[in-house]
């Protein structure tokens, strides 16, 4: 679909006293819109959302940053999600973009919502899609079989060579080879201290979180990503859920029908004046969102959401 002659996708960088942040931005900042802020996943930096940008920012003023240590931004001395929390509101300070819409994948979905933890009054929304930052005995196995697979003492790269070409030794070799592309997303999940990891985790935190919140998951999500969702839907206070197809690309869902869900969520404020809200529905505060068509439907309310039990 060729893009409005208006929409123009920049770059830009700024140093910052945590380090020097590199982002993509598109759209215009606008009074009655607040600014998206887009966070990638754990094996991505910030063109995981090229594609997604010019939709994005026919409506809204979007940003788009690679997190400290990914992509073309600096590296940190440590890592931590407490660490990119720090950069996010420094970063966001220093542009003056005032309560805004955050949107994160996988581990900026955890960015994401410890920023909202800390920073409430400048949240208006949280987007998770196939979040990441909690734990369960099923994550805790995987979890320990990454950190040996990328852990400069741990003996096992040097067996894998070994293990003949078994399904379950191939496997292996594929997923020490998708971690080693993200020497950051390592650093950051593998190669910390586990009790420095355990004290980000949301578990204890999330439910305090009282803006509108959106868990996306593609409809054929791996079990541990289900469980993931499944545990977020639990500890968040009356989030939206939506299923999206999937499809081939870095968010591995149809970004299109993600943007469609997301413009259907209720905003504490309205978001742009030509937007309107289905006959006999508002959102919370009488506001009027909508999703820059005509009458979208809106998301079920969070009591009617059905949940869908995690396979395998």
């Amino acid at each position: 679909m060729p893009l409005p002659p208006e929409i123009h996708l920049r770059t830009g960088r700024m140093k910052l006293p945590q380090g020097s942040l590199f982002w993509h931005e598109g759209g215009k900042p606008h009074p009655q819109a607040a600014t998206v802020v887009l966070l990638h996943g754990s094996w991505y930096d910030s063109t995981q959302w090229l594609s997604a940008l010019p939709t994005w920012a026919q409506t809204h003023h979007c940003l788009a940053p690679d997190l400290l240590g990914f992509g073309e931004s600096s590296r940190p001395g440590a890592y931590s999600v407490t660490l990119q929390v720090e950069v996010l509101a420094s970063w966001l300070a220093a542009l003056r973009v005032g309560p805004c819409h955050l949107v994160g994948h996988s581990l900026g979905a955890w960015v994401a919502a410890q920023y909202a933890l800390s920073y409430p009054d400048q949240v208006k929304t949280l987007t998770a899609i196939a979040p990441e930052g909690v734990s369960d005995r099923s994550s805790r196995g995987r979890w320990r079989r990454d950190r040996w697979l990328v852990a400069p003492w741990s003996p096992l790269p040097l067996v894998l060579p070994w293990l003949g070409k078994s399904p379950w030794a191939q496997g292996l070799r594929q997923r020490r080879r998708r971690l080693r592309q993200s020497p950051a997303a390592c650093q950051l999940l593998f190669r910390r201290r586990r009790s420095a990891i355990q004290a980000e985790l949301l578990q204890q935190r999330l439910g305090d979180w009282q803006g509108p919140t959106l868990v996306v998951e593609p409809t054929a999500a791996d079990p541990l990503t289900q469980r993931q969702g499944q545990t977020w839907l639990r500890l968040l206070t009356a989030p939206y859920h939506e299923l999206v197809a999937p499809a081939d690309g870095p968010l591995g869902l149809d970004e299109q029908a993600l943007i469609a869900v997301w413009h259907r969520l209720p905003m504490p404020q309205s978001t742009l004046p030509s937007q309107r809200w289905p006959a006999g529905r508002t959102a919370p505060g009488g506001s009027n969102p909508g999703a820059g068509t005509a009458n979208p439907a809106p998301l079920a309310p969070p009591s009617a959401v059905e949940t869908v039990p995690p396979r395998g």
